[in-house]
């Protein structure tokens, strides 16, 4: 009973004080009424649910919510706390019933603990021991931080207001053999001056009169309901206005992207019949119950930006001035920066679609065709007569559109994007998936085998060349192929806008061998250029492949060959020109019949040139020119006078190089018959040395003068040959011939 009373008297302080704290807070959030007009009805916490999805192939989803709202609405928004960035720079808000939208707002975004913080009490859980005897971390509590507040205390007895003084603490020890009783009062000072003393444990209720303390019990729950439920966002939209209309709310957050999987099925000649499906995932808190569906294809720009954060700007604390002689000063502006990855992923369970696209139009499908459903009769209707003959196997199912499976979906471009509209309301439970049919049709192509040497180098793979004859963007996804009534392959396969078409190999074909025999060469020197004092020789290089192609089996073949397109080679013209060019292949389609071998050759040639500089000619190149044909009669006698004019150039330059060794040779010897003559005493015979060594010194300073006389000639002979021989080189300038 103590305990039954306790939680009462708790229930009693809380949740009186919370209503009456949040009553307030809300009315002031509208509008007050105009003068001498009453004021209209208030509707709280109303909620719109979702009609309209469109969900974009980059990751992100667009929420429209429509519902009516009477007077002046509340309606109350529930997010996680990673999609309010996104709600806040993308909601839209409209009354379409002539009301008026007023605040959009939400709770702060805080952490807990701070708000905690600023609250000047708290509540901590109570002990075993305190449990065991009293509340010290309950009512007891609270009431001993309200010291001083204003209450009124009402027992079964009695019951008093006044200011709370303390509450007090006893011990009684009633057993020996157990801990001590603990027992709390609550001392207040009554308005007619009376001390009045109230045991907690006879307290029915204590409701605060001090509207500051009601506020902080009120701002504390709120805190604490906050720290439960952390990823927790509530947006309150109001909106001012007069009986029942209509609201809307459109948003985008972040979403898994949508998928998209198909399934085709080959004739016996390789015609493709289509069947596309999207997979969309619901990981939100609602239920989409019968919306209006969309599947975008394309990838707008999407980002993330932290928004619902409080945001201040430094400001710098700036001294008063001790004079009014200041300098202006000039701050740079602060930068701001968000950036973020938003994920998502669905691990589901079963597919439903429920009162959505498969279910209503397979059963508008039956009703139309006066079909049973549900394996019973309508209308009396004779079975035999009814329902055509079941086809043979899987295959035939599919394609005889006696499946039971329409498509749901009908496409239209919007912008760049393609939309795939979902023609039912289509009903998605919270954490599941959807299997959404959104093409079944006869598509065009054949079955061929595409062969690349870089995939496999002996034989190819096999698939078919499919062309999108539907009127509806294909989006990427996994393709799964049906020959006849069999697993045949799986394949993967791009993007496909109408009127493309594109090979989708989906296994190995072990019915055909393909070989490749590549060669090198090259070709001779098929034009001649002379530019800058340069002899060009330009020429083909050549590397020929030959693909080998066997058919191996009983049926005509249709082999496609894959053969790079390389920077700088071109092909030949002797190859055959190819089906078609990629930016990365040639093709050549290759016909086989039963049991034929065809041979495929693919040449390549880019063109090279050797460079030969006129100035450095030598006479064994000249002898190559002629030999190889690459100069006339005209351009080989201007090469042989080149070729003489080099000659004579290097006949000077060995004569210059001549005479500056004889000088160098006199000059050393000179040195010599300085130091011998310093070293030479006064005699008689020592003079007569020395005369001779000087007159041996004026012979050699007279051959020094003619060496210098004759170095000068052969630089003057030299620098005359050399121009000649540029005038000679620039007489050849710009000759272009082709052999």
């Amino acid at each position: 009973m103590k305990r039954l009373s306790i939680v009462l008297m708790a229930l009693a302080l809380l949740l009186p004080a919370q209503a009456q704290t949040r009553a307030p807070r809300r009315a002031a959030q509208r509008p007050a009424a105009q003068a001498g007009q009453p004021a209209p009805a208030s509707t709280a916490g109303q909620s719109l649910p979702i009609r309209r999805v469109i969900l974009y192939s980059n990751g992100v989803a667009f929420f429209e919510r429509r519902g009516m709202v009477r007077g002046d609405a509340e309606v109350d928004l529930p997010f996680k706390q990673s999609q309010v960035d996104d709600v806040l720079k993308s909601m839209v808000v409209l009354d379409l019933g002539r009301g008026r939208i007023g605040a959009v707002s939400y709770n702060s975004s805080a952490p807990p603990s701070s708000r905690l913080a600023d609250i000047p009490f708290s509540i901590g859980a109570a002990s075993s021991t305190e449990t065991s005897g009293g509340l010290a971390g309950g009512l007891a509590a609270v009431l001993g931080q309200l010291q001083g507040a204003r209450v009124v205390v009402t027992t079964a007895t009695r019951a008093a207001t006044g200011a709370i003084l303390t509450v007090e603490a006893r011990r009684a020890q009633v057993d020996a053999n157990k801990p001590p009783l603990i027992t709390h009062s609550l001392v207040i000072a009554a308005e007619n001056g009376e001390i009045a003393s109230f045991d907690l444990a006879e307290v029915r209720s204590v409701r605060l009169l001090d509207e500051g303390a009601r506020h902080d019990v009120n701002e504390f729950a709120d805190a604490s309901a906050s720290t439960r439920r952390r990823d927790a966002k509530t947006i309150i939209v109001t909106s001012r206005g007069e009986g029942q209309r209509e609201m809307a709310v459109s948003y985008t957050v972040a979403a898994p992207i949508w998928k998209t999987t198909y399934r085709v099925v080959l004739d016996p000649v390789g015609k493709p019949f289509f069947q596309g499906w999207a997979i969309v995932d619901n990981i939100g808190e609602e239920d989409w119950t019968g919306v209006a569906l969309s599947l975008v294809s394309g990838t707008p720009i999407s980002f993330i930006q932290p928004i619902q954060q409080p945001l201040y700007r430094h400001r710098p604390v700036i001294p008063i001035p001790q004079d009014l002689n200041l300098n202006p000063q000039v701050y740079e502006p602060g930068v701001g920066t968000g950036a973020g990855v938003g994920s998502g992923s669905g691990a589901n369970e079963t597919v439903e679609v429920t009162a959505g696209a498969q279910l209503v139009e397979s059963t508008q499908s039956q009703l139309s065709k006066n079909l049973p459903l549900n394996g019973r009769a309508m209308d009396g209707a004779d079975m035999s007569l009814a329902h055509p003959p079941a086809p043979r196997n899987m295959s035939e199912a599919i394609t005889s559109g006696e499946s039971g499976v329409e498509t749901a979906a009908s496409g239209a471009e919007v912008g760049d994007l393609f939309e795939y509209r979902i023609e039912q309301p289509v009903t998605v439970r919270r954490d599941r998936s959807a299997l959404i049919p959104i093409l079944q049709a006869q598509m065009e192509g054949e079955r061929v085998s595409v062969y690349n040497e870089s995939v496999r180098a002996d034989r190819p793979m096999s698939g078919l060349r499919l062309k999108n004859t539907s009127p509806l963007t294909l989006e990427g996804g996994s393709l799964t192929v049906l020959d006849g009534d069999a697993y045949a392959g799986e394949a993967l396969m791009e993007r496909l806008k109408p009127g493309e078409d594109r090979f989708i190999s989906f296994a190995l074909d072990l019915g055909t061998l393909v070989t490749a025999r590549p060669k090198g060469d090259r070709e001779r020197v098929h034009m001649i250029r002379i530019i800058n004092g340069v002899f060009q020789a330009y020429y083909y290089q050549t590397e020929r492949k030959t693909y080998t192609i066997t058919n191996q089996t009983e049926k005509p073949r249709v082999v496609f060959v894959e053969h790079p397109v390389r920077n700088r080679w071109d092909l030949s013209s002797d190859t055959a020109k190819p089906y078609e060019t990629t930016a990365r292949s040639y093709r050549f389609r290759v016909e086989l019949g039963p049991r034929e071998s065809k041979e495929v050759p693919v040449v390549e040639r880019r063109e090279l040139v050797d460079n030969y500089a006129l100035s450095s000619l030598s006479p064994r190149d000249v002898q190559v020119f002629i030999s190889r044909n690459y100069v006339d009669d005209a351009t080989r006698a201007a090469f042989e006078k080149i070729l003489e004019i080099k000659g004579r150039i290097a006949s000077a330059e060995a004569r210059m190089g001549e005479l500056d060794r004889e000088a160098k040779e006199i000059s050393a010897d000179q040195d010599r018959l300085r130091e011998n003559i310093k070293a030479l005493g006064q005699t008689g015979e020592a003079r007569q040395l020395i005369a001779r060594y000087i007159a041996k010194a004026g012979e050699q300073e007279t051959r020094l003068e003619q060496i210098s006389a004759e170095r000068k000639a052969a630089e003057a002979e030299r620098g005359r040959l050399q121009s000649e021989l540029e005038a000679s080189i620039r007489a050849l300038e710009n000759l272009n011939r082709k052999l």
